[in-house]
């Protein structure tokens, strides 16, 4: 939804992922081609950014500009900035709490004009459709075909807009709220983690501001009704509960606040979605796609499965549920920031055949099924299968062709050893090594030698030219610096290698 942003505020943003992105100076040229913007422009931009993040955090010299964001933040504090100045988000966050104003009244809060926010509202429409909701006017609210889609849509704002310890939802009581959701948790034995939690708060604190508006969602399944317990039976506490959140803890209620999990068939656990299958044939039919997706991939690459049931259970849940508010709609999980992008993008720089394999074995999945993911459901699918499988990360490592490092010291033999003992604490399983231990040293001898880096303690003269490359030098202790020229080479090498998969026979875990 860049696209309500202000030019000059999505301009800024641009520039400063390009800043994040790079890890070296950029001069304003540099810049101004990544940006399609004159030098002019974004030498104000700069001004204004400093002002808003500070001269320490955005730093200029002769030498270009840079970001330098502290060790305790990271990026997604730079898309909050931008959605917590925008005024267009700003509305839209107002409408989550009341249905009932007009655009005039909400513009006399905004401090504009109606005919601004009329304008404003025509242009949040357009970005909109990809969520498949609308705004009305006069009063104004979120209106759409499905319920579900707007609980959606608010999902992604909330989640992107607010830090993992933020509680937004002002007419909610956060502790009664949270006593409500453990307690659910508790009897149902379903446990959770921060994460889970934060998630849980989230989703089902979005429904619940909802309903409070009388928006309610249908409710397609009549599965989980024996997961609401007889609240009576908590008294004192869910009394205290029912008094703080102004609310009646009936089966009606619990099932809108929890709609997102009962209308996208949520299995809590692998044995309740094995009982499923048993009495839902179209159930039964995803997950045997599922299980046959996971034991082809797992087969392709050589890796098994260590923890298969869960990470089946994670496959079905996520694949089934993927943000879809109806057959075929697949609106973005996210406003200005695709988190699950970034992180598929990354993996894909170190282990790009595996990338490849789960995309071919998708395609396959969604064949079967008859059905075809937006971009973004594949990013969040895919991302899922990385973080659910048991140790896939070392074992993709592992299956790495190993970086043969060649050392060369002119202290000591010793020393060599030492710097050798050094390297394979800091690369552990990535690297071989090797110490030089002729007499002479030669471009002669050095072809004759197999190796992927050289290591050495002293610069080479201008006719080792060919081989500068690929040689790393030390003083005589590997500093941070050295250290990273290494791990550069090292990532560089693997990309020209490649890193195709080992098929070694493996014993599966048959589902």
């Amino acid at each position: 939804m860049r696209e309500v942003l202000e030019a000059n505020e999505r301009r800024q943003l641009v520039v400063i992922e390009h800043l994040y992105s790079s890890e070296e100076w950029l001069t304003l040229k540099d810049l101004a081609q990544r940006t399609a913007s004159s030098e002019r422009i974004l030498k104000q931009d700069i001004v204004q950014l400093r002002e808003k993040f500070s001269k320490e955090v955005l730093q200029t010299s002769h030498r270009g500009i840079r970001l330098v964001l502290p060790p305790h933040k990271n990026i997604d504090e730079i898309y909050r900035f931008a959605l917590e100045n925008s005024l267009a988000f700003n509305f839209i966050e107002k409408l989550i709490y009341d249905e009932t104003k007009t655009v005039v009244e909400l513009a006399e809060e905004l401090f504009i004009s109606s005919s601004t926010l009329f304008r404003l509202i025509k242009k949040l429409n357009v970005s909109l459709v990809d969520y498949y909701v609308q705004i009305q006017t006069n009063p104004c609210k979120l209106i759409s075909e499905s319920e579900d889609s707007i609980r959606y849509f608010y999902i992604s704002y909330f989640s992107e807009r607010y830090s993992s310890l933020a509680w937004p939802y002002k007419t909610i009581n956060q502790n009664f709220f949270e006593q409500l959701l453990l307690l659910l948790a508790r009897v149902n034995h379903i446990p959770l983690d921060f994460s889970d939690f934060k998630r849980l708060k989230l989703w089902t604190a979005i429904s619940f501001l909802r309903a409070q508006q009388g928006n309610y969602t249908a409710i397609q399944s009549s599965n989980y009704t024996d997961m609401i317990p007889d609240f009576s039976k908590f008294q004192p506490v869910t009394g205290m509960i029912e008094k703080k959140l102004a609310i009646t803890l009936d089966k009606a209620f619990i099932e809108q606040v929890f709609s997102i999990f009962i209308n996208n068939h949520f299995a809590f656990s692998y044995e309740s979605l094995m009982e499923e299958a048993k009495k839902n044939s179209l159930v039964k039919k995803n997950v045997f796609y599922h299980a046959d997706l996971l034991h082809n991939l797992s087969s392709q690459i050589g890796i098994p499965i260590p923890n298969f049931n869960h990470l089946l259970k994670e496959m079905y849940n996520i694949s089934n549920f993927a943000f879809k508010s109806k057959k075929g709609q697949y609106p973005p999980p996210f406003i200005l920031f695709d988190q699950k992008k970034f992180f598929v993008h990354s993996i894909k720089e170190l282990f790009p055949d595996f990338i490849k394999a789960s995309y071919t074995t998708l395609k396959l999945y969604e064949k079967n099924i008859h059905e075809t993911f937006s971009e973004s459901a594949k990013y969040e699918i895919i991302y899922t299968l990385i973080i659910q499988w048991d140790h896939l990360i070392p074992e993709l490592y592992n299956q790495k062709e190993k970086i043969q490092l060649l050392i060369v010291s002119d202290f000591d033999l010793e020393h060599a050893k030492m710097i050798q003992n050094l390297l394979h604490h800091y690369f552990r399983q990535e690297i071989t090594t090797e110490i030089y231990t002729k007499p002479n040293f030669s471009m002669k001898q050095i072809k004759k030698l197999s190796y992927d880096v050289l290591v050495t303690t002293f610069t080479l003269p201008i006719e080792y030219e060919s081989i500068e490359e690929n040689c790393i030098c030390i003083q005589n202790i590997p500093t941070k610096r050295n250290i990273e020229s290494i791990r550069n080479a090292i990532e560089e090498q693997y990309k020209l290698k490649g890193s195709s998969f080992k098929h070694s026979a493996k014993k599966f875990i048959q589902f």
